[in-house]
């Protein structure tokens, strides 16, 4: 008999995931959600899944095997109600993907503040390429796959480790559930203020994780983030660091080329060259990452080359949009200063001596408030022109507490930074229509969040312009 699952807050990029591992393994799968933005309403729509807008106890298939909490879910909401009362087996998201998809398998776990999805989504390549078919859930859309999802055909199971909360009902790390036997550890350095409010616990958690890594295992770790350096400074596992000088696989050389990086990778004695494809002198950290996994996996160094040369990056990073004349526009998911400056550095590298604009949205939890108050000029200050889009749903957050918008325009012009604050996208809108397409210029968005329809307008207005 097919077993059903129900899913409460389906529509996150997690919860929408699990949704489609659920299927792919032959699952009657339900859900609901408060509402379901682009491109998640389509993935779910094509999963030929029975969907629910806004929460309801009646929503909940009466013979239900069990039934998944995201955590967007509180405790008041009629359908967790519902599963407490009743009784039925409930799980977190990151404890089913655990119990059903990962247990059994070699779990590879990509955590950081940084770099990890786009390492996760390599790590994936790479072991596909090897034909080694491996399982992967990862928070972003890797263009090599129809999805961010895949069942594990083969041994291994690549999960993107999420430092964030699991459920209501467990405040602990999502990470600590996926039981990592390899595990990899990108750029360090504390974030998701709201859940870790001290550098320290942020810190405590990465330290909890790499506790959890057997001794037989591998942990890979950025080397050139004090803080990456300090968790794993007393691992009963093997570590390898990989960065700048003093690392087990110096990075060296990095220099632009091709439309991305050629550089250098020393590891004792030996010196090996290598291409990164993609924009951004950052993803050479995130590759060098997978090709010291390949390294101790024993994988073939022609596999790690065609890994390299075909990887073709994450969606919303660096993504092209479109192009009118001589300006290009792009987009970026960054969220955070250090993001948000290598990015712009990526940019520069690859379009030298060309004007960039960036349309910046606070949307983030932390970039909302004013923790970032001071890093943000410095980081935003690397473009020529800025349009700031106001702080997201600010009248959710105590003024006292509020990322002040004035303050940071007043901090950019200081730098002689042409800066403009608009209240909405449609004013965004206005303002991009009325650039000068025939200088060369680079026009970047930077949010994490859902932008409406944005993104798709700007797409059209390429195709409408050029026609």
């Amino acid at each position: 008999m097919v077993k059903k699952v129900f899913l409460c807050g389906i529509a996150g990029t997690g919860m929408s995931a699990l949704a489609g591992l659920f299927k792919q393994q032959g699952y009657e799968v339900y859900g609901s959600d408060n509402r379901f933005y682009p491109p998640v309403d389509r993935l779910l729509a094509d999963l030929n899944i029975t969907l629910f807008q806004g929460f309801s106890a009646q929503n909940i298939p009466a013979n239900v095997d069990f039934c998944v909490i995201g955590n967007v879910i509180s405790r008041g909401n009629p359908e967790a109600e519902h599963i407490l009362d009743q009784g039925l087996e409930y799980f977190s998201m990151a404890e089913a993907l655990q119990q059903f998809f990962i247990k059994g398998k070699r779990s590879l776990v990509v955590a950081g503040s940084h770099g990890k999805t786009t390492t996760a989504s390599f790590v994936a390549h790479l072991l596909t390429v090897a034909g080694l078919h491996p399982g992967f859930f990862i928070g972003g859309k890797p263009v090599n796959f129809p999805a961010n999802h895949q069942l594990a055909a083969g041994d291994f199971f690549v999960s993107e480790g999420d430092e964030y909360e699991s459920a209501f009902f467990d405040r602990s790390a999502k990470f600590f559930k996926y039981r990592p036997d390899l595990l990899l550890i990108t750029a360090l350095e504390h974030d998701h203020i709201d859940f870790y409010p001290t550098a320290e616990s942020y810190l405590q958690s990465f330290k909890n994780l790499v506790n959890q890594v057997p001794g037989r295992g591998r942990i890979i770790v950025n080397g050139d983030y004090e803080m990456a350096r300090q968790v794993v400074n007393r691992s009963f596992t093997p570590v390898i660091s990989y960065g700048r000088a003093g690392a087990d696989y110096e990075i060296n050389d990095v220099r632009p080329q091709r439309g991305g990086y050629d550089f250098e990778l020393e590891s004792g004695d030996r010196r090996r060259n290598f291409h990164s494809p993609l924009a951004g002198s950052y993803n050479v950290w995130n590759l060098t990452a997978g090709i010291i996994l390949a390294h101790e996996l024993n994988l073939p160094e022609e596999t790690v080359a065609n890994a390299l040369a075909t990887f073709a990056g994450v969606e919303r990073r660096l993504s092209p949009l479109g192009r009118l004349q001589n300006t290009v526009f792009i987009e970026d998911f960054a969220h955070h200063p250090t993001a948000i400056a290598q990015v712009l550095e990526g940019l520069r590298d690859a379009y030298p001596g060309w004007r960039i604009v960036v349309l910046f949205e606070p949307r983030s939890w932390s970039l909302r408030r004013n923790f970032f108050q001071d890093r943000l000029p410095a980081s935003l200050g690397q473009a020529d022109e800025i349009v700031i889009k106001d702080v997201y749903e600010k009248e959710k957050i105590p003024l006292a507490e509020r990322l002040d918008i004035a303050a940071l325009r007043a901090e950019l012009e200081a730098m002689g930074k042409k800066v403009h604050v608009f209240a909405n996208y449609e004013e965004i809108k206005r303002f991009v229509s009325e650039l000068d397409f025939s200088l060369k210029q680079v026009v970047i968005l930077l949010s994490n969040g859902d932008v409406g329809d944005f993104t798709a307008w700007v797409r059209t207005l390429c195709e409408i312009k050029r026609n």
